[in-house]
């Protein structure tokens, strides 16, 4: 039987009449990523055009609705990229019919093609064959497969997280895996601060944080990561490491010249030596990693997490026993002696103490409620330029309160929970007292600091210092995120509707209490919301001494 021109047509055109059907055969893995992989990269352009103008700034770190929505995304993604495949399977098949088509008949041929020849139907066929079914071929070879399914991944290409929301995330497991300890194969088995996570760590996952411990100086944890990645390479992936550009020299590269930098010349050596590609480059580059040592990026933009803070965090933490007491307060003040609150002293001197059960869940809704649209990058105070400004030593997202544009609503329950805090305290709150609600997202934190600026500034010369801080915790912290007294050894965890208060100056003299050095321990499950309030000395000159020089800077 010969493959007429009317037969290699309907079996080319079965590919336009299956175009809406789907095929579960899937393509090599290669072919699939190389082509989405060049789909997306050619979105790069188009992202940076784009990213600024009609979509919203996304949080992934702390909206659980948009990684939620960058989920769902993925799996969309992940669809589309089966229906491309299915597409392309289905245009392989067709091709595998045609040669199969095309083969048959010549079969008869082999060993004989003189004779076969001789037969002028078959030299017929094999001419018309030759001049019209191989230029359909062509074309038909020639036509785009799956442009729809393309056309789909350069339109969500938009919603990618981008590059700086790419490092944030990085950024906020590199300071989980410092703080609590974690080493590369617990991170691979989801074991964080003694807690199991069902979930893993990839290949190019570990490289990345390798390659965020290098830049920040951190060696020796860089060297642990990026081994570990090269241990969990499979070679069954090598054709996808291929298609996602993930080079394994680069990896056995940076590994050297993290042991350069160690001065662990002969291990970086034994390392380049191990990859075949390397192998007669190794000591040029040995030479260059030698004779130029890495600089690793400046300390504003790393985390401030000293391992004594680090160690506090930790669930291996225990607040050391004391003989202090939980009771319920009666005495600060005359409404407590109606509606005693549960208090509990963790220390005094400095004074700290915990206030269970102070907001009810409707108030804290309507906090939430009123600062939600507020939200933006958190903010600190900087001695150096005597300004808030933005900064890596607190990841959060923040809103001042009270807000002009602020309901009826909201402006009531701010009033209640200001009375509350006089309730509480004892202490003068007035129309100028400022909070500020926080919200961290997995890995936020705050870097160890002081809550008093300690520096001439309009406030301080207005208000004086930050005599004392009350925070709300407004939600339970699954793990993490507890508030962590260095100095103290004394660890506070989140817990919904609690008030940590404590006085940052001493007082009999009200001079600035070093010790209440504190920060907020990176959240690892789950958000992480609270309300500040700081409360200042002038507010208080009628019911409490006023500073002396003490210690104080002019």
């Amino acid at each position: 039987m010969s493959c007429t021109s009317s037969s290699m047509c309907s079996v080319c055109d079965e590919s336009l009449e299956k175009d809406d059907k789907s095929n579960t055969t899937m393509l090599p893995l290669l072919i699939l990523l190389f082509l989405t992989s060049a789909a997306g990269q050619s979105q790069n352009q188009t992202r940076t055009e784009t990213e600024t103008s009609s979509n919203p700034p996304k949080e992934f770190m702390i909206s659980m609705a948009d990684r939620m929505e960058l989920l769902l995304l993925d799996r969309e993604l992940i669809s589309n990229l089966v229906q491309y495949a299915d597409k392309l399977q289905e245009k392989v098949n067709v091709l595998q019919r045609c040669a199969k088509a095309m083969r048959t008949p010549l079969q008869a041929s082999k060993g004989r093609e003189e004779e076969y020849l001789s037969n002028p139907l078959h030299s017929f066929q094999l001419i018309r064959h030759m001049h019209e079914d191989w230029s359909h071929l062509e074309k038909f070879m020639r036509q785009p497969v799956g442009q729809d399914q393309i056309s789909f991944l350069k339109n969500k290409a938009t919603k990618f997280p981008s590059v700086e929301e790419t490092e944030d995330a990085t950024e906020a497991i590199y300071r989980i895996i410092l703080t609590y300890n974690v080493q590369p194969a617990d991170l691979d088995q989801g074991l964080i601060d003694g807690m199991h996570y069902n979930s893993s760590i990839s290949v190019k996952d570990c490289f990345s944080l390798g390659s965020l411990f290098f830049q920040w100086g951190e060696y020796g944890k860089a060297a642990e990561m990026l081994a570990y990645s090269l241990d969990q390479v499979n070679p069954e992936y090598y054709s996808v490491y291929d298609v996602l550009e993930f080079e394994s020299s680069e990896v056995f590269m940076l590994l050297a010249r993290c042991l350069v930098e160690m001065d662990m010349e002969e291990d970086a050596r034994t390392t380049l030596m191990a990859h075949p590609a390397l192998v007669e480059h190794s000591e040029r580059l040995l030479t260059l990693y030698r004779n130029t040592r890495h600089v690793p990026v400046s300390w504003k933009l790393m985390p401030f997490l000293p391992e004594e803070f680090n160690q506090i965090c930790r669930y291996s933490h225990q607040n050391k026993p004391s003989r202090l007491h939980c009771r319920y307060n009666t005495t600060t003040t005359p409404f407590l002696r109606l509606a005693p609150l549960r208090m509990e002293e963790l220390s005094l001197d400095p004074y700290i103490v915990v206030y269970h059960n102070v907001l009810s869940d409707a108030e804290i809704a309507e906090v939430e409620r009123v600062t939600e649209p507020l939200l933006k990058r958190s903010v600190v105070f900087d001695g150096k330029e005597n300004k808030m400004s933005t900064s890596k030593k607190r990841t959060a997202l923040g809103a001042w309160l009270p807000d002009d544009n602020m309901d009826v609503s909201g402006r009531a329950v701010i009033q209640r929970i200001l009375r509350r805090i006089h309730e509480l305290t004892g202490l003068i709150m007035n129309d100028r007292q400022d909070m500020q609600l926080i919200k961290y997202g997995y890995g936020g934190h705050y870097d160890i600091h002081f809550d008093y600026f300690n520096t001439s500034s309009p406030i301080t010369k207005a208000r004086g210092d930050r005599m004392a801080t009350v925070l709300f915790y407004l939600n339970d912290v699954k793990h993490g995120g507890s508030t962590a007294f260095t100095d103290l050894q004394l660890k506070v965890p989140s817990e919904r509707g609690k008030v940590l208060f404590w006085y940052n100056m001493r007082g009999e003299t009200h001079d600035l209490d070093s010790r209440t050095l504190h920060g907020a321990c990176p959240v690892i499950d789950g958000t992480k919301s609270i309300l500040s309030c700081w409360i200042h000395e002038l507010d208080q000159m009628f019911i409490q001494p006023t500073y002396r020089s003490g210690n104080r800077l002019s």
